[in-house]
């Protein structure tokens, strides 16, 4: 149950981060680039709320885990004042207050600055989050700028996505928008790889990735990276294929579209948070003597002992035959925009693809 919970307010933490940095960046463009936008100020105050929040629930593990011996108050007290992660959280919380009351009492008025002051408080309270990540942990200062780095560039290809989504008022200016924003999503979506792998050799040498899905972190970590797929037809719709749509119909609505794409970073987000739970395999055989193989895992490959422990790719007609299914998956789910069909189908063809590949990979290996 606290994995779960844990797990759903590390991807609602991501939202927040996404919602404040959208709204702030979208801000510093001219009208005449973006569709109408508006972003309440009590929905800033909620994403304010929520970072505080959903950033102290991974806290509750460890003062369960003390509570017995030292009761609550001195618990929270040697957590907040010892644990790396829990004076990063203080520190993240002191600033969410000067957020929440700069929000409150200065953002309305209409000034570049303010929109620079509110992006530059989102990037400390970025440093915040990347101070108590695996990476930072790892390899100290080269872990926290990558991971500073590589939470930036999502949180503000995310949040321009989230925010032009689901608060623009209308479609005025789409395609001028597109033009833009696919370039800054293109470089953020090299930033994000680029730092992605780096902070995956933290804990995973790259040529023992298929070994870590015998164990949790390693299939969450292959689930995200099958989720990018779908992410990336759909930063191919939204970016190329939308740009011919609207020079052909300027008055199509392009918002279902870009919500299933945000819909598809949802699941990211997700299975990021269950990454954080889980710990990351430095040590393969350590990690699956302490904490066991994956039960996921265990769906397809039960028996296995210590003896074998490594993964090995192999080619055989079932594994074959369902990524090529999930191939055709992902042929319809861009087919489907093409057609002018809804854009909910095209996204539950984006979850058969994630499915068929990850059925396909699973049933294509052996274990040695």
């Amino acid at each position: 149950m606290m994995f779960i919970l844990t797990t759903i307010s590390e991807a609602l933490l991501y939202v927040c981060f996404a919602l404040l940095m959208g709204s702030y960046i979208l801000s510093l463009f001219p009208n005449d680039l973006i569709p109408t936008i508006i972003v309440p100020r009590k929905v800033k105050l909620v994403a304010v709320i929520g970072i505080a929040i959903f950033s102290f629930v991974p806290l509750i593990s460890l003062i369960m885990y003390l509570y017995e011996d030292y009761g609550l108050v001195d618990s929270l007290q040697s957590i907040l004042l010892t644990f790396e992660v829990g004076k990063s959280w203080l520190f993240m919380f002191i600033v969410t207050v000067f957020l929440g009351l700069y929000i409150l009492f200065f953002e309305h008025k209409q000034s570049i600055y303010y929109s620079v002051i509110g992006i530059l408080l989102v990037l400390v309270l970025i440093m915040c989050v990347s101070w108590s990540s695996h990476a930072s942990s790892i390899q100290s200062f080269k872990g926290l700028i990558t991971h500073f780095t590589h939470f930036t560039s999502v949180v503000i290809w995310v949040g321009i996505l989230l925010v032009i989504a689901w608060f623009s008022q209308n479609t005025n200016n789409w395609l001028s928008f597109l033009k833009w924003f696919h370039i800054t999503a293109l470089y953020c979506f090299g930033i994000i790889m680029i730092t992605g792998f780096s902070l995956m050799s933290f804990s995973t040498p790259l040529d023992a990735y298929p070994d870590t899905w015998m164990v949790s972190y390693g299939q969450s970590l292959l689930i995200k990276h099958l989720l990018i797929i779908p992410l990336i037809a759909y930063a191919f719709i939204n970016g190329i294929l939308m740009k011919k749509r609207l020079l052909k119909k300027d008055y199509f609505d392009a918002r279902p579209w870009a919500k299933v794409e945000f819909f598809i970073l949802l699941l990211i987000f997700g299975a990021t948070g269950a990454m954080s739970q889980q710990s990351p395999p430095h040590n393969l055989f350590e990690t699956i003597n302490s904490e066991g193989f994956s039960s996921l895992f265990l769906l397809f490959h039960d028996g296995i002992g210590f003896s074998g422990i490594a993964v090995q790719l192999v080619v055989n007609l079932d594994g074959l035959l369902l990524l090529c299914i999930s191939a055709v998956f992902l042929v319809m789910c861009l087919f489907s925009f093409v057609k002018r069909m809804p854009a909910i189908f095209s996204f539950i063809m984006s979850l058969f693809v994630v499915i068929a590949a990850y059925l396909g990979l699973l049933f294509s290996i052996q274990i040695v």
